[in-house]
């Protein structure tokens, strides 16, 4: 093919068409370079597919570590609920003065129970590391570094300080001088401790004790109220992330 263009040049040349020549010549120039455009814009449709085959890879990971984080954080919540109403119980047995009973002791073993949310992290640091721009919804990158850098970074944060200030230096050691722990024979399905008070009657007088129930019922009134509104999060972003998946698959 090549051969017969350097002929045809040669044959143009030779009978002194030199306007047929240029003219052609420029032709050839212009689909050279119409084919050069092609090219780069069928590899640049290429790159872009390639983006968003991986953005769409990171959304889905975004989204499973999402629902996990989600179930977990369920869980706990659920089980806050339950030692919520522990709290309860004993701040009615004492307020009104209520006789002991053996029920309560479940209370007693459990009542400044937390538990830790176990927030899945890898797909948003691994996305981190290859940079958050791969996200091209600025919104939706937005709120993804929102929610797994505030709001579970603000658990993380509420769980420590629950931990090393109010049960290591508050709680904890009025607790072990005013029950004590028993394992019974029938143990609670979720696993919670048992304890008796060493003196219920001086129990009930006690102004401290009453102080650390009705802090830990405010406290944990709150942090219940927070990982709700981090669950509603959870499931609207979950929702958005699949939303975008539909728009950047072919």
């Amino acid at each position: 093919m090549i051969s017969f263009f350097r002929i045809f040049h040669r044959d143009l040349l030779g009978r002194g068409k030199i306007r047929k020549y240029l003219l052609y010549a420029a032709g050839e120039i212009v689909l050279v370079v119409i084919g050069i455009l092609i090219a780069l814009q069928i590899n640049n449709w290429n790159e872009r597919r390639k983006l968003q085959k991986t953005e769409v890879n990171s959304l889905m990971e975004l989204k499973a570590a999402l629902e996990i984080s989600r179930d977990n954080l369920h869980h706990l919540l659920e089980n806050n609920e339950r030692w919520q109403t522990y709290n309860l119980r004993i701040k009615d047995y004492m307020e009104n003065r209520k006789p002991y009973d053996t029920t309560l002791d479940v209370c007693f073993g459990t009542y400044y129970w937390t538990g830790k949310a176990q927030f899945t992290t890898a797909a948003y640091t691994k996305l981190k590391n290859n940079g958050l721009e791969l996200i091209s919804n600025k919104a939706l990158r937005k709120d993804l570094v929102y929610v797994f850098e505030d709001y579970f970074g603000q658990v993380k944060n509420e769980h420590e300080q629950w931990d090393t200030d109010f049960l290591a230096y508050v709680i904890y050691p009025h607790h072990v001088q005013l029950f004590e722990k028993y394992y019974p024979p029938n143990p609670h399905p979720q696993y919670d401790e048992y304890a008796k008070p060493t003196d219920y009657e001086a129990l009930l007088e006690n102004e401290e004790f009453h102080n650390i129930i009705a802090e830990n019922i405010s406290l944990r009134r709150y942090s219940m109220t927070f990982k709700k509104e981090l669950l509603n999060k959870i499931d609207s972003l979950s929702f958005r992330i699949d939303e975008e998946i539909r728009s950047l698959s072919p």
